[in-house]
């Protein structure tokens, strides 16, 4: 827990910036009113039936609170030199176009008619994030290739320094801060993402006992969070640490914030502070494996607790 604490302290007295945290806090504050005002993202974005539009739209949607926090930056003094460097354009452009096509693609509804009707109720989502993380691990290796190579980390795809102690500390807290959000009535609509009957169905089909169908579900939930923290914790911090220096960790929560809109709001406002948290653990460390432990810890935990809410 120390050892967690003097990193969080450390960032913040090398980078707080009042005015800047402030400033950044109202963009975020009056982006998520917006959204779950008009609910933005289900009903502007989401229904997009072309693929390449959609892709676009949500690389729009995604790259806008990255560069708002880093026109804060240069106009905070803290880092400008970005703006006029094209290899920064290249890299965020590409980046962005990655991360949008990711969100657009679901590959289980594009996989449906190779599966049969008792098992796509399941495995829509179990192919959908495993098939993600291949897509992004391969396209944004590629841009690793063309233009990241110097860093030797693959974006914190990698275990030099690998501590796992700070990030079970903080998963321990989180999970605190999870028991009392299930009681939320957001938090209990949205959780568990696991459906019985879909397991069941998939279960029945093939002769199987329903715990196959619960592991298959959330073994493969699991890697959609190596994909998350790949992006965010990994690419979104250490693409842009040569233009924003250590201030990555900013653009990278907006950035993050702005993937939660389509959850419980009580989720989005937590995801800000956790994902700053992990952010500068992430730069510490220099890897993206103990955010990943942490983020698979939270989501089987709310699995759990909105599977017990449900029950009990």
């Amino acid at each position: 827990m120390r050892q967690l604490i003097q990193y969080i302290v450390d960032y913040q007295r090398k980078y707080f910036d009042f005015k800047l945290y402030v400033s950044l806090a109202l963009f975020l504050s009056g982006s998520i009113l917006i959204n779950y005002i008009f609910d933005f993202e289900d009903q502007f974005i989401d229904p997009i039936p072309n693929l390449w539009v959609k892709s676009i739209a949500f690389a729009f949607f995604q790259a806008i609170p990255f560069l708002v926090t880093g026109f804060l930056l240069a106009a905070f003094d803290k880092k400008r030199a970005w703006l006029t460097e094209s290899t920064f354009w290249i890299i965020f452009i590409l980046g962005f176009l990655i991360i949008g096509s990711s969100r657009a693609i679901h590959w289980g509804v594009l996989l449906k008619p190779m599966m049969a009707p008792e098992d796509y109720l399941l495995l829509r989502s179990t192919f959908n994030w495993s098939l993600k993380l291949l897509m992004i691990l391969l396209f944004f290796g590629g841009l690793y290739w063309i233009y990241d190579r110097p860093l030797r980390n693959f974006y914190g795809f990698t275990f030099h320094k690998f501590d796992l102690s700070p990030y079970l500390i903080l998963l321990g807290v989180a999970v605190l801060f999870i028991l009392v959000g299930s009681f939320f009535a957001d938090i209990q609509a949205y959780y568990p993402r696991y459906k019985p009957p879909y397991g069941l169905s998939f279960a029945t089909h093939h002769e199987l006992p329903n715990w196959v169908s619960l592991l298959i579900y959330e073994s493969s939930y699991a890697t959609s969070f190596i994909a998350v923290e790949f992006i965010f914790r990994g690419f979104l911090i250490y693409a842009f640490i040569k233009y924003f220096g250590e201030y990555a960790v900013l653009p990278m929560v907006a950035t993050y914030c702005f993937l939660h809109f389509g959850k419980p709001a009580t989720e989005t406002i937590s995801s800000i502070f956790g994902g700053y948290i992990l952010g500068i653990v992430a730069l510490k460390n220099k890897n993206i494996w103990g955010g990943v432990i942490v983020h698979i810890g939270v989501a089987w935990s709310m699995e759990l607790f909105g599977y017990l809410q449900a029950r009990f």
